[in-house]
């Protein structure tokens, strides 16, 4: 506010400032003021004073201002229409015009045309370079935006299934929004008037009324909750956060992200702004409906509720927050009948078989579920009407362009391939896991054999868990090691390899594992490592995706493996010592606590015998160092020939080959294979069928066995007839 004052300059006698300064600083004074009009207004936590003048006011009208992209608002003198979505048209042609792209361009956004997409949404994939749907949204977006139906969606990994259900929803609430706009228009405009009038209702002379001990309330914002997402982890659910954030750009519409890990206070801060659509898992959002929140209180009246990752979420022993969360919203009949529900997974149609444990239990009713006997489950569930199922997974959940192959070796072995194919084959890859424990021991010896890796598991912090994951995707040639938490809707970009350190437990996870690489028609390649005990599982995989044959094995060079056998061996010793100096470490501690605890004085002999002990490890630790140094300073594998140079005694110039992908490899080697390039290995079905003789003929993976290896008769082995008859003797 401006303030007309009277300001006079005061002339001080004498030097008041040394330095020759004297011309540079004016001192004024203000005489004509009066006691009344000071008045003590809170700003920026600070106390200052306001001099009034009398100066007389007029009512404005204030012209209509237009917001630019920054966010900040231009005064225009024009009169603007506003379009049917709430933006005016002159800014939205603007802001086209600046970024050089139109919605009106056939090369961005024909394809889109024709499912009722806003223009807003159409802008941003646009922008996105998203120039056509994928086929699971082609087949999705006119059911969900113009029939308004509830979908059941099945389509392999990467298949662009956030979309699938994120456009519907955002184009919905834009409609309601639409719907409701003149009314809320119209209350709008009341409001602003009795404002207006409020701060214009002032005394002639212009000064503002001052009352104390007045308690500011906070402003709670009214805006409806529209639509709830679901997913299974925290990761997940920020992806999903992410990719709307960016389809929503031009929208107005603002999404929270409700997960575990993070500090609750800041999520309920973001809750008070009253976003539109709600991203989380059920755990924490449950927490915070217990706990009483204002905005998700509303979540008896969501009109769209998505669940991503159906197929884990709702099995039975998991995400009983999830049960709570489906009763919660479906109390109310009508609203339950005028909500939109999206349920998606790329396993949501894919059965598997009964464990061995349940299978032969006679007292309990439990029978295997066919693919429409899983989807009547889930509609049940979530009690969802007349739902149309969208299903473009052809029972195998796999991308079409994902290379599958395995590597048999025993347990110690499987160090050896790990070291092998990461050494032969860089790239971005992914290790699964089956146990943290396992994550955590591969961590370390891969470290000592600096291959630089990033862990992602349950026990971390959310931070590094995040950490990790960011520079994994932003780091060329990376390598993370994680078990089943990342295996489900990660979009990991440029992840060419997947391995499986160990058989995943069921097939869904082995798809959603896979589904990590070979996304969006890129090529990938997945290595299952099987051991003998592993065996079984292995089969059972096989036969619930449907595989007739057994997976190609993955072509490894036998005469490099002594030189990463030494590497290995040496990091496992010196693992195994490191290990021993950490226990021996903490049980020196815990002595020395315990005996400080009870008043108790150690033996100094007993000290120096432990010390020493510990010198030696270490100094065997530092020689194993350096020697697993100087190993790995040396190439395991030759990048070049040169005839200055010669070969070692194991090596010829044939094995001097130049860097070649693994799918590359494993292509050419399913190529050979298949072109009679090697000699046909006997082929032996490895399930049999019990209830029929015509189903041992058609039934059963083909596994296959080396040519020297002899495959017995119908007769059997006599051997085992001989002990079985000494056992019943």
């Amino acid at each position: 506010m401006k303030m007309k004052t009277n300001w006079k300059p005061i002339e001080i006698e004498g030097n008041l400032l040394s330095g020759g300064l004297e011309g540079l600083v004016g001192i004024e004074e203000c005489r004509d003021y009066d006691l009344n009009d000071i008045t003590l207004t809170p700003q920026n936590n600070k106390r200052k004073l306001h001099l009034e003048a009398p100066v007389a006011k007029k009512k404005k009208r204030k012209p209509v201002k237009q917001p630019n992209k920054s966010g900040k608002h231009e005064e225009s003198g024009e009169i603007l229409t506003p379009s049917k979505c709430g933006q005016t048209n002159l800014g939205f042609e603007e802001s086209s015009k600046i970024h050089g792209n139109t919605v009106d361009d056939p090369n961005n956004v024909e394809a889109w045309e024709g499912f009722g997409i806003p223009k807003q949404i159409l802008r941003a994939l646009s922008e996105l370079n998203f120039h056509q749907p994928t086929p699971i949204q082609s087949l999705t977006f006119p059911s969900a935006i113009l029939g308004r139906c509830d979908i059941l969606g099945a389509a392999e990994t990467g298949s662009g299934k956030t979309l699938a259900f994120g456009i519907p929803i955002l184009t919905g609430i834009l409609k309601i929004k639409e719907n409701g706009s003149s009314a809320e228009k119209n209350h709008a405009a009341s409001d602003s008037e009795l404002e207006e009038e409020d701060l214009n209702d002032e005394d002639e002379t212009g000064c503002v009324k001052v009352i104390n001990n007045v308690e500011m309330k906070k402003v709670q914002h009214t805006n409806p909750l529209y639509a709830l997402i679901l997913t299974p982890t925290r990761e997940l659910a920020m992806q999903v956060k992410s990719h709307l954030d960016a389809v929503a750009k031009y929208t107005g519409i603002h999404i929270a992200l409700v997960v575990g890990g993070m500090a609750a206070v800041k999520q309920e801060r973001i809750l008070s702004k009253g976003p539109e659509i709600v991203v989380g898992t059920p755990g924490r959002l449950w927490e915070l409906v217990q706990n009483g929140n204002p905005h998700l209180s509303k979540i008896n009246d969501v009109r769209f509720l998505a669940i991503d990752e159906a197929d884990r979420m709702l099995e039975s022993g998991h995400f009983q927050e999830l049960q709570e969360i489906l009763e919660r919203i479906n109390i109310d009949g009508t609203t339950k009948k005028q909500r939109q529900n999206f349920v998606f997974s790329a396993t949501l149609t894919l059965v598997h078989e009964l464990p061995a444990h349940l299978k032969f239990k006679k007292s309990r009713n439990i029978k295997e579920l066919t693919a429409p006997q899983k989807l009547k489950k889930i509609v049940d569930t979530l009690g969802v009407t007349s739902p149309k199922v969208v299903d473009i997974s052809e029972g195998r959940g796999t991308s079409s362009t994902l290379t599958e192959c395995k590597i048999s070796c025993t347990l110690e072995e499987k160090d050896y391939y790990l070291y092998y194919f990461l050494k032969r084959h860089p790239g971005k890859t992914i290790i699964f896991c089956n146990s943290i424990g396992c994550v955590k021991r591969l961590a370390t010896l891969l470290t000592l054999l600096d291959c630089h890796p990033l862990p992602l598991h349950a026990c971390m912090a959310q931070r590094q868990r995040l950490k990790n994951l960011e520079k994994f995707k932003e780091t060329e040639n990376s390598l993370l090691i994680c078990t089943d938490v990342a295996a489900r809707g990660l979009d990991i970009p440029s992840a060419f390899h997947v391995l499986h350190y160990q058989t995943p437990r069921t097939s869904e996870l082995y798809v959603h594992r896979s589904g990590r690489t070979a996304r969006l028609n890129q090529d990938g390649i997945t290595v299952l490592m099987v051991s003998p005990s592993e065996l079984q599982s292995y089969l059972k995989l096989c036969k619930t995706l449907g595989k007739s044959e057994d997976l190609p094995i993955f072509p490894v060079q036998k005469n490099y493996l002594d030189n990463v056998k030494q590497r290995v061996n040496l990091a496992r010793e010196l693992d195994h010592l490191q290990l021993q100096v950490q226990k021996a470490n903490s049980e020196k501690r815990w002595y020395q606590k315990a005996a400080q605890d009870m008043d108790m004085i150690v033996d100094e002999d007993s000290k120096k015998y432990d010390n020493e002990e510990t010198a030696q490890l270490n100094k065997v630790i530092a020689t194993k160092k350096k020697q697993l140094t100087a190993m790995l300073n040396k190439p395991v594998f030759p990048k070049g020939f040169s005839g200055k140079y010669p070969l070692g005694p194991q090596m010829s110039v044939h094995d001097v080959q130049k860097e070649e992908g693994a799918i590359e490899v494993m292509k050419n080697a399913i190529a050979n294979d298949t072109a009679g390039g090697k000699k046909k290995r006997k082929r032996v079905p490895l399930f049999k069928n019990r209830k029929s003789a015509q189903s041992k003929e058609n039934l059963g993976i083909s596994y296959k066995l080396p040519e020297n290896l002899k495959v017995p008769g119908k007769k059997g082995r006599p051997g085992l007839k001989k002990k079985r008859r000494n056992k019943r003797k």
